[in-house]
């Protein structure tokens, strides 16, 4: 054959191949680029087939859909979108989570696959968790961090004895959670442990072996947090916002409440008690020990109602289990003036904080805190201090 003909046919070949990857490459930047919209209905209106969401971030977009749109019903608590069945418009309500897959550009085009999740499901699957973790789980700070062997020395906390240097081993399948900022919620995390600092604190559920000293991860919840005492200034229930001044630096801080945040005021029985593990010779003063706004004494102390170490000075008591049984308070509760001990996860600078807790009535605690100089509430201050020393 004739060596030119060939090399037309070969010149010709990949000139046609070019075209072709071209025209692929072309289709490609065709395609529409759908997103993922993730949210709380809040309104749904059947008749302008559309649903109001509100998202974790505080966005309220309208999600649009026709009689194309393919919704799903998820199970509380799967990611499988194979686990879904089929369903209807109709299905969908307020309270429920949504996924919704949209055109970014067109938010008025109809969304393709709608995915939810019922309120009731979400609401019964947060109930098992809870119930899970409180039997479960184990508090601590981080001590180390070995990201190549996957494993985490933690200080664990347990009852009101020295904390227990426990080794994670993180090596398996494990559920990774880290707290977010923005939501104010622990947020899945596909980093592993990565993300874990030492000083963070931590709350895991896990295999341990027989002495306690290790356990196996199944799931870990970590966190820079911080604790510190402050003075209410102002409080913004609409905005879920409290000004105060930081104990520590004397410096104004801005604290951000959460739907998820825990708001407590320790009755007085409870805030003495606790105020004792760290100072056994305190005794309350008008004005200064008795100041907490709690109910009358002889009210629920260290798991008083029932719980690990029940009484009121317990070894086995858990700090974190005493303040779980502690009356709950609405933010409008909070008083211009009072201490407060807020803790959370802060920005760099420390002018916010996005709390996890917020505690009322723990004045006799700071001024009974040991070591802090003639006024406590004047230095830091932490509530984990709570889980050591300290004896009736």
């Amino acid at each position: 054959m004739n060596m030119r003909i060939v090399l037309s046919r070969f010149w010709l070949s990949g000139f046609m191949l070019t075209l072709l990857v071209g025209g692929l490459q072309a289709q490609e930047a065709k395609r529409p680029t759908y997103v993922s919209v993730i949210g709380t209905i809040e309104k749904v209106d059947s008749g302008a087939k559309s649903l109001g969401l509100k998202t974790d971030k505080g966005d309220t977009p309208v999600i649009k859909y026709d009689d194309r749109t393919q919704f799903v019903l998820m199970p509380a608590g799967e990611k499988d979108t194979k686990k879904g069945t089929r369903a209807a418009a109709g299905d969908v309500s307020t309270g429920d989570r949504v996924i919704a897959r949209m055109l970014p550009d067109d938010p008025n085009k109809p969304a393709v696959f709608l995915y939810f999740t019922k309120q009731t499901d979400i609401a019964q699957l947060h109930q098992r968790t809870e119930e899970e973790w409180a039997k479960q789980s184990v508090y601590g700070t981080v001590k180390s961090v070995d990201a190549a062997g996957n494993k985490i020395v933690i200080a664990a906390r347990g009852g009101f004895g020295p904390p227990k240097d426990v080794t994670l081993d993180a090596s398996g399948k494990v559920e990774f959670e880290r707290f977010s900022l923005d939501t104010g919620k622990y947020e899945a995390s596909t980093a592993g442990i990565a993300p874990i600092l030492v000083g963070d604190q931590v709350r895991l559920i896990g295999q341990k072996n027989a002495d306690g000293s290790e356990i196996k991860l199944e799931a870990i919840q970590s966190a820079t947090f911080r604790s510190l005492p402050v003075t209410v200034k102002a409080v913004d229930p609409a905005t879920g916002i409290i000004q105060a001044t930081d104990l520590s630096s004397k410096k104004a801080i801005a604290i951000s409440v959460k739907p998820d945040t825990q708001l407590k005021r320790l009755d007085d029985a409870t805030a003495l008690a606790m105020a004792r593990r760290l100072n056994p010779t305190f005794q309350t003063e008008t004005g200064r020990g008795a100041r907490g706004g709690g109910q009358a004494a002889g009210g629920a102390g260290f798991a008083g109602r029932g719980g690990a170490g029940a009484g009121r000075g317990g070894r086995g008591g858990d700090p974190n289990r005493a303040l779980d049984q502690q009356p709950s308070i609405q933010l409008a509760d909070l008083k211009v003036g009072e201490p407060v001990v807020v803790t959370g996860a802060p920005t760099v600078d420390m002018a916010k904080l996005t709390a996890t807790s917020v505690v009322a009535g723990v004045d006799p605690i700071l001024r009974a805190a040991p070591d802090r100089g003639p006024d406590p509430l004047g230095g830091n201050w932490n509530f984990g201090e709570l889980g050591g020393g300290g004896q009736e």
